[in-house]
């Protein structure tokens, strides 16, 4: 099956998927995401443009498309990530963390540059995370396998609603809900 993803929703599922932020014992099973569905709630197309899809394949899921960046992303522009969890896919949603806004370089430097670029760079031509402003640009990615194998401390069964925004000077752009749920492998 695929289906369209805009590249901020790559970057929250990314997130999510590498800081599922509650915390468990170092001998608990192995886990994996599951994407469910992208809900875009505001666009933003005079900063991004996209057109990503992911393809599942088996148990993996691939990202490919291109992303076009329209201007030069700076710490002017921030993220807020808002992380929700229920146990069932029907059931209420409870917030459990909420991460600070910050700036886009600051998330590139560290969220980015920790659980991402090593493995993105050899799928995309994936900007540098330690060049700030992130310059326009068209970013292109190529069969990138989404991988949870580095957060199973984090994980836990259960259903996620991820809320991402995109602010520029204190006024939210974008913003896009990822459901997403974990399975014990």
């Amino acid at each position: 099956m695929t289906s369209k993803i805009p590249a901020f929703s790559v970057i929250l599922l990314l997130i999510l998927k590498n800081s599922i932020y509650l915390r468990a014992e170092d001998d608990k099973p192995p886990y994996k995401v599951v994407l469910d569905k992208l809900v875009k709630e505001k666009e933003a197309e005079h900063i991004v443009k996209t057109d990503l899809t992911f393809d599942k394949v088996d148990s993996e899921v691939l990202v490919n498309g291109q992303m076009e960046q329209l201007v030069d992303l700076d710490n002017n522009y921030k993220s807020l990530i808002i992380i929700h969890h229920a146990d069932e896919p029907e059931g209420e949603y409870k917030k459990i963390m909420t991460l600070p806004k910050k700036g886009i370089c600051e998330l590139m430097q560290k969220q980015y540059k920790n659980y991402f670029y090593e493995s993105l760079k050899e799928h995309a031509n994936a900007p540098d995370p330690d060049a700030c402003p992130i310059v326009k640009e068209t970013y292109v990615i190529k069969d990138y396998p989404l991988d949870s194998s580095k957060m199973q401390k984090f994980l836990r069964p259960g259903y996620y609603r991820i809320e991402g925004f995109l602010y520029h000077n204190d006024q939210d752009v974008l913003k896009y809900s990822i459901y997403a749920h974990v399975d014990e492998t």
